[in-house]
């Protein structure tokens, strides 16, 4: 059995805001060991200026890929009444051996402009590296599932859905006939296809092939 320590270091803090009210986010300390296959638990908490808990708002955790390609997504989560929020990552190694820089997102909207927490360095030390679950995932990961539910619930926004779609862009699992840097419209009905994918109702492929479509014609924008 592969097994994956997490050593915790905090390495910065980098929020930015563009819109009229400051938003913080603190993603709590990844502590102790896992072995692959184990949930890792992210917690944290976003505030306003004054500290006054910002509810019902979604939150990416994702990993700082050091500039090299695009940071990745690795669990999405909304906070609760309190702002609040937690979110669960099965432990999987890197393509390319590196640590994990952890740190949550939130991309902001009218009311609340762009943050992102502190990000923290988690290196994972492999004793059996036979595995074919590695991360950035080949297939569709199991997150977008749980964006999709979300999407479809009402309980992201549009703009929240599209980018997770981006990643999926950004790393090949949709593919596309150009390159685009965010998304802008999505149709109503696709919430449609999204809670099938969800639920189980059409494959992941059937989906993937689904947005290709919609994408390279401009139908997804």
């Amino acid at each position: 059995m592969r097994i994956i320590l997490l050593i915790t270091i905090l390495l910065l803090s980098l929020p930015s805001v563009y819109a009229t009210s400051y938003a913080k986010l603190h993603l709590d300390l990844v502590g102790g060991g896992a072995r692959e296959g184990y949930n890792i638990t992210f917690s944290g908490i976003l505030i306003s200026a004054d500290g006054t808990p910002i509810p019902y708002r979604t939150i990416f955790i994702e990993d700082d890929t050091l500039y090299t390609r695009p940071d990745i997504i690795l669990a999405i989560t909304t906070t609760d009444s309190d702002g609040k929020f937690l979110a669960y990552w099965k432990a999987v190694p890197k393509d390319n051996g590196n640590p994990f820089h952890f740190y949550a997102l939130f991309i902001g909207g009218k009311t609340y402009g762009y943050t992102r927490s502190e990000t923290y360095e988690s290196v994972i030390e492999l004793f059996n590296r036979s595995s074919t679950d590695v991360v950035p995932s080949k297939t569709m990961p199991s997150w977008f599932k749980d964006a999709s539910k979300l999407w479809h619930d009402g309980q992201i926004r549009d703009a929240d859905y599209s980018h997770g779609i981006q990643n999926l862009i950004d790393y090949g699992i949709i593919k596309t006939n150009g390159t685009s840097d965010s998304i802008s419209y999505l149709p109503s009905w696709l919430r449609n296809d999204a809670i099938w994918l969800a639920d189980g109702k059409i494959s992941n492929e059937e989906f993937e092939n689904s947005l290709e479509y919609l994408i390279n014609n401009q139908i997804v924008k």
